[in-house]
């Protein structure tokens, strides 16, 4: 289905971080354009592309955070065989992203000799890389005891730590979780006094639809309603304030700076009954 364009006029709003919308505007619009501007803060994206060639540099490790977004691993096996990153790390135990990891695999009929019932993320990743995308096993390894984003952080980077000759990482990530999880890289680096060079790349803008949102071929990776609240949720959490992850509040990382687009963006979403849900 072919995304629409954002409707006139929402644009001129967001520009402006305005608090209110046109008059007559209607609600889907709104909807639409809010979760825009937010789906475009969280996927950061570092790189202009994903080709050696075109970047014009290449990165001595990707680092993969285990999610339920399976557009990360191939992206991830494409930039291995595109010698854009010398190996891959998986980083991944049991966590709240499990269950939608296993779920999509076994929506995918192509990986269906993947085990993952009691198998951490890592090493059901680890099996796809393998088995159906060709990265070859010498070049993959594991951290499979994370369960949550700052412990993909510190303990990937415990691990780079003890590689002589690593210093820049590619970071890959589920677009929703991809800014905060660089934000956590930063603060376990400034906390164990790592200095890798660290480059986020989301393996896709999110595209919103009201019947999904995926990456704009088609292809639905959350519905509405959850990326919504997941969206909302991220969003609280980056903010530094007493409910964000922020120093002012539960110090799970260093201060960031949301723009103001994006916090206005969240406020008009939760004034009309969209609510953020915890991970």
């Amino acid at each position: 289905m072919a995304h629409r364009a954002r409707p006139a006029g929402a644009d001129t709003v967001l520009r402006r971080e305005a608090g209110t919308y046109p008059p007559g505007m209607d609600t889907w619009p709104r909807v639409e354009a809010d979760l825009q501007v937010i789906a475009r803060y969280l996927a950061r994206r570092d790189l202009s592309a994903m080709h050696r060639t075109e970047v014009r540099r290449s990165f001595d490790v990707l680092v993969l955070c285990g999610s339920g977004v399976l557009a990360t691993v191939d992206q991830a096996a494409q930039a291995c065989h595109d010698g854009l990153v010398g190996s891959i790390l998986v980083t991944g135990g049991v966590g709240h992203s499990t269950p939608f990891l296993a779920e999509a695999v076994r929506r995918n009929p192509a990986y269906d000799d993947v085990q993952t019932d009691g198998r951490p993320e890592a090493a059901v990743i680890a099996a796809i890389l393998e088995r159906h995308l060709g990265v070859p096993a010498q070049r993959i390894s594991t951290e499979e005891a994370a369960t949550h984003c700052g412990e993909n952080a510190e303990l990937s980077l415990r691990m780079l730590a003890g590689r002589p000759g690593t210093a820049s990482v590619l970071l890959v990530q589920d677009p929703t979780m991809q800014r905060r999880t660089h934000a956590s890289f930063d603060r376990h680096q400034r906390l164990l006094g790592t200095g890798f060079e660290i480059v986020s790349q989301a393996p896709f803008v999110p595209v919103v639809r009201q019947d999904g949102v995926g990456d704009g071929s088609g292809s639905t990776a959350w519905t509405l309603e959850r990326f919504a609240s997941l969206a909302l949720g991220e969003v609280r959490r980056l903010h530094d304030a007493e409910e964000g992850y922020g120093p002012r509040g539960a110090g799970f990382i260093d201060h960031v700076d949301v723009p103001d687009m994006v916090l206005a963006a969240s406020r008009r979403l939760r004034m009309m009954g969209w609510v953020p849900i915890s991970r």
